[in-house]
């Protein structure tokens, strides 16, 4: 099926320089084409507003935000998006050509509010890592998001603009877990997938900003995951709770409150649960990202 949807895609840029081109010309090389492309540049000392004002497509909007900080970049994009549809997108990512057309028929066709995709990542040099392939389905995300952030991945999210009105947008209190608070704050009350596809490949160097805040965003993710978690208990079975918080503490390296976590519930415990068991008292085997 064919849509001719208004759809609006959000880049923040500071000092991106060096990988900003190939971030920009994966845009406005998409086989969807009706975007409006919102770069908001914020607060760059390199050449990077040289760069964007060296592309001449209507499509571009250029935003200067004055007031410092990603996360204020990505709401001032978000606030002044026009279309139905928000595509996520950083400065130092590429997007495969198809990436708008496959997501945009993935979140309507399935009646989903936000969706993500499988990606690569790469180096500095835009060699392949590795491939990332989250769970597509609704309800699988629903319960290892908690202790797998990079499953509904920000740099690879579409979604309704009508999700910020509803729930506020980016909190830059949490930064730099802003999106995963987001995230976490309302995957309970909509429709989440991801396209089984890689659609996107995303960069990891020293340079950027979940490298360089790697250490503090961890901990901060995993005092998110086990807030969110306690508001909302009475989404999940007591089962499907015990087994999301024990996994939480295991996947953040907090071995010994998973394994009490578990002792704690020793009556309710299933297969999960014992495999969880086995694998930190037996093999100590951590299994993340």
């Amino acid at each position: 099926m064919e849509y001719n949807k208004l759809v609006s895609v959000v880049m923040p840029v500071h000092n991106g320089e060096r990988f900003l081109r190939e971030a920009i010309e994966s845009v406005l090389n998409q086989t969807y084409t009706n975007f409006e492309f919102l770069i908001i540049e914020n607060c760059s000392t390199d050449s990077s507003l040289k760069i964007i004002k060296s592309y001449n497509d209507p499509r571009i909007r250029v935003i200067i935000e004055e007031d410092c900080g990603q996360v204020q970049a990505y709401n001032r994009g978000f606030k002044e998006s026009k279309g139905e549809y928000i595509f996520i997108h950083d400065h130092d990512d590429i997007s495969h050509h198809e990436r708008f057309e496959k997501q945009l028929e993935y979140i309507i066709e399935n009646n989903f509010d936000i969706v993500g995709s499988y990606y690569e990542l790469i180096d500095y040099k835009g060699v392949k890592l590795t491939e990332i392939k989250p769970p597509i389905y609704d309800y699988e995300l629903k319960r290892t998001y908690y202790y797998k952030v990079t499953y509904l991945y920000n740099p690879t999210l579409c979604l309704k603009n009508i999700i910020f009105e509803h729930y506020g947008y980016f909190d830059k209190s949490f930064f730099p877990s802003s999106d995963y608070e987001f995230g976490l704050r309302v995957i309970t009350k909509v429709k989440v997938g991801n396209v089984p596809e890689i659609l996107l490949k995303w960069r990891n160097h020293s340079e950027s900003l979940s490298h360089q805040n790697e250490k503090y965003g961890i901990a901060n993710a995993l005092f998110l995951a086990c807030k969110y978690l306690e508001l909302n208990k009475d989404n999940y079975s007591r089962n499907e709770y015990v087994l999301i918080k024990a996994n939480n503490y295991y996947y953040y390296n907090k071995l010994l409150k998973s394994i009490k976590v578990i002792l704690d519930n020793i009556r309710i415990i299933d297969l999960e649960l014992l495999m969880l068991f086995f694998k930190i008292i037996v093999f100590f085997f951590q299994l993340k990202y």
